[in-house]
């Protein structure tokens, strides 16, 4: 497997420092294999996002121990129902919880790096991490700038 580590950055254009996902569509480092599984995500990114806000909201998770898995049509077999059709897939839940799936699911190879390590830590502050399987190949990247705010009841303006 192959891993390649990509920050992409949405953000509110206050710092300067947004990227969108198209910047990387010309980027001469990455393999053509690589911007695939980039065009895989930005197919599903608008649906990931809205349910990652969902799921942050409804269960107390961090943003930043989010991990979504995009499975590409040509996957694993392993990764799809026996005889189903083979379709764009989207796993969520929580980084550890992925991590201990994915490891028993695809084991990682004995000589390499662990495709899947990025997820035993946090993603970096206001982001996820997002793992593209596509064709027997794993491209790993931190995707956000997800803003969480917490509010207090007790603490709120009355008019």
């Amino acid at each position: 497997m192959c891993m390649v580590r990509v920050m992409a950055m949405r953000d509110d254009e206050r710092d300067g420092q947004a990227f969108d996902l198209d910047a990387y569509a010309s980027d001469a480092s990455l393999t053509e294999g690589q911007k695939r599984r980039l065009d895989l995500f930005r197919a599903v990114e608008g649906g990931v996002c809205s349910r990652i806000e969902a799921m942050c909201e409804r269960t107390g998770l961090e943003v930043t121990d989010v991990a979504v898995l995009v499975i590409g049509k040509g996957a694993p077999e392993v990764l799809f129902r026996a005889g189903g059709e083979r379709v764009i897939n989207v796993v969520m839940g929580h980084r550890a919880r992925m991590y201990a799936w994915l490891s028993a699911l695809l084991p990682p190879p004995e000589a390499e790096v662990d495709p899947y390590g990025d997820l035993l830590e946090p993603a970096p502050a206001q982001c996820v991490r997002v793992l593209i399987i596509d064709e027997g190949v794993i491209t790993v990247m931190s995707y956000g700038s997800f803003i969480t705010v917490r509010m207090d009841p007790k603490n709120r303006a009355v008019a």
